[in-house]
C-alpha cells in the first residue's frame, strides 16, 4: 500500500478510535468495519491482522459480529482458500441499522424494569403513613418514567418508519447533485 495512502487512513482510524471510546463503542470493530469500507477490495482476515496490529483471535470474534449485524459480507475469492469480506458501503443504513438495534434494546430494557418496579410496587401493602407516602411518590415517579418511555417508543416508531431515511437518502442525493453541477464539465465527461 502506498504510505501517503496508509497515513491518511492511519489518521482516519485514529479519529474512528476516538469517536468509538467517546460513544463507549468497541473500536476494533469500528476499525475493522472502516478497513474494508475504505478498501478497494475484499480484504482477509490476515490483512485485517496485518494493517490493524491486533490478534486473529480478535479480528475473528469482531469480524463475526459485523457480519451479524449485517455490514460486512463474506465473499469469495477466485484461487483463494481463505474467507475474504468487504463492507456494505450503504453507510446511511448501517448507521441507521445499527443505531435502530441500540435504541431498541435500550428501549426493551426500560420497558422490562417499569414493569418489574410497578409489580412489586403493586404487591407492597403497608399500613404505615409514612411509607404509603413513600410508595405514592415513588408511583408518581415510575409514572413519569412510563410516560418518558411511551414517548421514546413513539420516537423509535417513527424512526422505523422509514421516514428519517428517506430524509438522509434525499439529502445525499441532493448533496451529490451539487458537487456534480460544481464539477468542471470536462472533469465529469
Amino acid at each position: 500500500m502506498n504510505k501517503n495512502l496508509a497515513d491518511a487512513q492511519d489518521v482516519f482510524l485514529g479519529k474512528v478510535n476516538q469517536i468509538c471510546n467517546k460513544f463507549g463503542l468497541n473500536n476494533i470493530m469500528a476499525q475493522i468495519y472502516a478497513i474494508l469500507y475504505l478498501s478497494d477490495r475484499p480484504l482477509s482476515l490476515n490483512d485485517m491482522v496485518e494493517r490493524l496490529k491486533i490478534s486473529k483471535g480478535s479480528a475473528s470474534i469482531n469480524i463475526r459480529a459485523l457480519e451479524r449485524y449485517g455490514t460486512v459480507r463474506k465473499v469469495w475469492v477466485k484461487g483463494s482458500r481463505k474467507d475474504y469480506y468487504e463492507a456494505d458501503t450503504d453507510i446511511i443504513k448501517v448507521i441507521m441499522n445499527r443505531v435502530r438495534s441500540m435504541a431498541q434494546k435500550r428501549i426493551s430494557e426500560i420497558d422490562d424494569m417499569l414493569k418489574s418496579s410497578y409489580q412489586i410496587l403493586n404487591s407492597v401493602n403497608s399500613s404505615d403513613k409514612e411509607e404509603e407516602e413513600a410508595m405514592k411518590v415513588f408511583k408518581e415517579r415510575l409514572d413519569k418514567l412510563k410516560s418518558l418511555h411511551s414517548q421514546m417508543q413513539s420516537i423509535f416508531n417513527l424512526f422505523n418508519s422509514g421516514l428519517l431515511n428517506n430524509i438522509l437518502n434525499k439529502e445525499l442525493i441532493r448533496s451529490k447533485k451539487e458537487s456534480i453541477y460544481a464539477t468542471p464539465l470536462d472533469k465529469i465527461l
